[in-house]
């Protein structure tokens, strides 16, 4: 296999809609670490238990090389601002939960937020937490030690599992980090507050898109529920009961045979969890909702603001009562003819332009038209985007467009005697013939007369949103939305709709939508 194919194969598999670890070596693997914890002394296991857990849950291993890099984690009370490395239970009537402190970064700015513990873990998590002082770390310097060689000796396999298939304990650790990169519903912003940025497929993805918190605490929260639920039911079929004990002070609970009914704070509203704090301000326990943050893009704008603009570009882009037709200019002057000619066909230009801008969703800054090499009327084009060919699906309405565009240009270079060749489909043509290709520039300016303090980047913004809020029976998964985003590296996508048709049916089915949702309407040149 060549350079090529593994740099390829690499990305395929870190790709969301990859192939997710392999369950049942993974929950060998971690059969093996929870007996090892289980032998620990019993006066700090649980405590020891508790931190190996949570630091595999937050990916954190990797990057603790001595005990003393291991957070002395504590409990604080309901009344208290969440802040770094804290954990504590929220009781709201129905059912006690624990919560630890996740650490979510927007921009330069790096903010705490409460994030409900796995299910799975809740009942171990919430008895030790429950019993815990306040602000008094989990672990003394002598358990972080003993929890420190554990994780850092050599794990070998006992022998009534030497018949399971395992895998080595570094893999076994990015468990998490795999799972989280080739989950296919989690979304960009989510990914990016579980694993670091460097670590994101498409870092890129993220700035387009916008979720508010706790939008991303139910995702986190339903995305730690499926990858601990592949472990668990892989330790189930491989009967692996007697080694998925946690122990606490007084009672043992077995992560396979426990069963957590959620509280109902994490199932009243579909898509969110709220964050709750107590407010003792008036000698009482008020239970005060935390308004949520906004994460991700400010720059989106909304549909009718969008079907506005539009609207008005279709009214500039009518023909002058001067103009009845591209064949009635006999008794005209022709350098007026030509005049108005030109301004009618450079108002049409930059209308398709927006057009192509907002139902591909194509850089206006790298590449504002199709390569006419590369087209041929149908639903797939190209561009040239940041220096390397990419693929583009054409929604019917925009080809249909593209097509009366095309004729109107023909028409128009004939009355203008212009013979020259451009390598885009669209472009402006002055008086004399000619022609000028669009600038990022030029489409900034143009769209600064009818909307001020807008940008044309702006309509790239919000065809993601577009397509994150899609909510038809085919649901697009964060794949599509990065293939229509053109957010792809070395060897993905090559081939896939011929691979899986139905998928490109899919995309092509979503596409055709926007101009419905827009209310655009189709232009009849003179």
């Amino acid at each position: 296999m060549s350079s090529f194919d593994h740099v390829a194969r690499s990305n395929r598999l870190k790709n969301a809609g990859g192939c997710y670890p392999d369950a049942v070596s993974h929950a060998v693997t971690m059969a093996i670490m929870l007996k090892k914890l289980a032998k620990v002394d019993g006066k700090e296991r649980t405590a020891i238990s508790i931190v190996a857990l949570f630091i595999l849950l937050t990916q954190d291993w990797g990057s603790i090389d001595e005990p003393r890099d291991i957070p002395d984690f504590i409990k604080t009370s309901g009344s208290t601002p969440c802040q770094e490395h804290a954990f504590r239970t929220y009781f709201d009537g129905t059912e006690s939960w624990a919560e630890y402190a996740r650490t979510c970064k927007e921009k330069n700015n790096t903010v705490y937020l409460w994030q409900p513990i796995p299910p799975q873990l809740n009942k171990f998590f919430q008895s030790f937490i429950a019993a815990q002082s306040y602000d008094t770390p989990f672990l003394t310097k002598k358990g972080k030690i003993i929890l420190f060689e554990l994780m850092h000796a050599s794990w070998k396999t006992p022998r009534a599992l030497t018949a399971q298939p395992r895998v080595r304990k570094n893999n076994f650790f990015c468990y998490f980090i795999q799972c989280t990169q080739v989950d296919n519903t989690l979304g960009a912003i989510p990914r990016v507050q579980l694993i670091d940025a460097q670590q994101a497929h498409h870092k890129s993805a993220m700035h387009y898109q916008t979720l508010d918190s706790d939008r991303i605490r139910y995702k986190i929260f339903d995305a730690h529920n499926r990858y601990l639920s592949r472990l668990i039911d892989a330790a189930r079929q491989a009967g692996l009961y007697s080694y998925y004990d946690l122990f606490l002070k007084e009672h043992t609970v077995n992560l396979i045979e426990t069963t957590t009914k959620k509280a109902e704070y994490l199932v009243s509203q579909p898509g969110c969890i709220s964050q709750f704090q107590l407010d003792n301000t008036k000698h009482s326990s008020d239970k005060i909702c935390v308004e949520a943050i906004k994460f991700g893009s400010r720059r989106s704008i909304e549909d009718n603001y969008v079907s506005e603009f539009f609207l008005k570009l279709d009214k500039l882009t009518r023909p002058p009562k001067t103009l009845f037709s591209l064949d009635n200019s006999s008794d005209r002057p022709p350098l007026m003819y030509r005049s108005e000619l030109c301004e009618y066909y450079k108002n049409a230009t930059y209308r398709i332009a927006f057009l192509f801008i907002v139902l591909t969703g194509a850089r206006p800054t790298h590449s504002i038209s199709i390569l006419s090499d590369y087209y041929s009327g149908g639903d797939i084009a190209f561009i040239k985007d940041k220096g390397r060919y990419r693929q583009l699906i054409l929604c019917d309405y925009l080809q249909n467009e593209i097509g009366q565009y095309l004729k109107f240009q023909s028409a128009v270079r004939k009355q203008l005697n212009s013979h020259f060749d451009m390598n885009e489909l669209w472009y402006e043509i002055d008086i004399v013939g000619t022609p000028e290709a669009l600038t990022s520039r030029k489409l900034r300016l143009f769209m600064h007369q009818l909307w001020p303090n807008v940008v044309p980047y702006q309509l790239r913004h919000f065809f993601c949103y577009c397509a994150n809020s899609h909510t038809a029976s085919e649901k697009l998964f964060d794949q599509d939305i990065d293939r229509l985003m053109g957010h792809e590296k070395l060897g993905e996508h090559l081939g896939s709709d011929f691979i899986s048709p139905a998928n490109f049916s899919a995309l092509k089915a979503y596409l055709n939508t926007l101009p419905k949702r827009l209310m655009l309407k189709e232009m009849t040149y003179a």
